[in-house]
Order: structure tokens, then sequence, then C-alpha cells
């Protein structure tokens, strides 16, 4: 029997296997949350922006103050579609994990493999 039919070591295999697929998770899930809170920090300035902004009675603006204002909201929306893209990416991302676990699990037991992580 060779080295590659070692169950311990398909065992180990599959182990490794398991721990880096968490790890790259971990880490996509980490990025999206950083855009996240960048998305978040933008669009709370943006909000401060435009409460100082409408403050002042739309009579005693000028057109480019009014104009300013327009692009302040389009950019406000464009930044909560962005963060609900990352929300469904993110769902997206977890919903492939769980197949590919699914999988990885199938392969584990056609090879004969318990499905002890530990």
């Amino acid at each position: 029997m060779g080295k590659k039919d070692d169950p311990k070591l398909m065992q180990e295999w599959f182990k490794l296997v398991q721990e880096k697929n968490a790890m790259v998770r971990y880490e996509s899930e980490l990025m999206i949350f950083a855009r996240e809170l960048e998305l978040e920090d933008r669009q709370s300035r943006l909000q401060q922006e435009l409460r100082e902004r409408m403050a002042v009675e739309d009579h005693l603006k000028t057109e480019e103050e009014l104009s300013e204002e327009k692009k302040i909201l389009n950019e406000m929306l464009e930044v909560v579609e962005q963060r609900d893209s990352l929300v469904a990416l993110l769902e997206e991302q977890r919903l492939r994990e769980k197949e590919e676990d699914k999988d990885l699990e199938a392969a584990m037991l056609c090879k004969g493999f318990s499905l002890d992580w530990s």
C-alpha cells in the first residue's frame, strides 16, 4: 500500500483542505467587511454634508449649490446600492461555501473517511 492510500494521511489531507478553505473564506469575509466599513463611513460623511447644506433654505441657494445637493444624494444612493451588493455577495459566498463543504464531505465519505474535523 502506497503513501497516497494511507487512511491517516488521507484523513489529514481532508482536514487540511477544510482548514485552508475556512481560512480563505475568513479572509474573503474580512475584505467584504472592510469594504462595508468604508462605504458606511462614506455614507455617514455624505449624510452629514447633506444635512449641513439642507439647513439653508432652497430659495437662498444658488443653482450650483442645488446641483451639488443632487450630486450628494446620487452618490448616497450609489453607496447604498454598493452596500446592498456586498450583502448579496456575502450571502452568495456562504451558499457556495455550503455546497463546497457538502462536496468535500461527499468525497470523504466516498473514500470511506469520517467527518471528524477535530
